[in-house]
């Protein structure tokens, strides 16, 4: 073999590599349109749970679950297709009493806004605590794992 033949064979995948090259090669992650029209929308506020389940309209039934025990309690969440989401919530003061009671009052509204992405099944809400979210169907589920005064879980359910 020619010195110029074995030149021209060992430059062959360094020519292969930099032909066979993405123009769409960024780090960016992709959704697909139909992960997209799945997000996209209005998300309802279902789920709003404590730990220890409290009896905060004096009903006799205690529930982990705050929207059973008060009205005023609610929000939203909006994901739209420009990948930037908006929430509105009833916040929800909590404060120890005696015994594991709490006095639970709903607080002012607050909305707060950012920009989403979706990652491995996972709704992630950037800017500020906003957090990771499982996504089940049409069901978005925020798990911190706080007991009173804080949140176990919010879940979000797109109606």
């Amino acid at each position: 073999m020619t010195k110029s033949f074995k030149i021209v064979i060992s430059l062959l995948p360094a020519l292969f590599l930099i032909s066979c090259s993405s123009e769409n090669d960024n780090s960016e992650p992709q959704i697909v349109q139909e992960q997209l029209d799945a997000l996209v929308g209005t998300w309802t506020l279902v789920t709003y749970e404590v730990n220890p389940p409290q009896d905060v309209n004096k009903d006799g039934t205690a529930s982990a679950n705050l929207l059973d025990e008060l009205d005023c309690l609610s929000g939203t969440l909006v994901l739209t297709d420009k990948l930037r989401w908006n929430r509105t919530v009833v916040r929800v003061i909590a404060a120890p009493i005696t015994g594991g009671a709490f006095g639970i009052a709903c607080g002012s509204t607050s909305s707060d806004s950012g920009d989403w992405l979706f990652l491995d099944n996972q709704l992630l809400l950037e800017k500020g605590a906003e957090g990771t979210f499982a996504i089940s169907g049409t069901t978005l589920t925020q798990t911190v794992g706080d007991d009173l005064p804080g949140v176990r879980k919010m879940v979000y359910q797109k109606l």
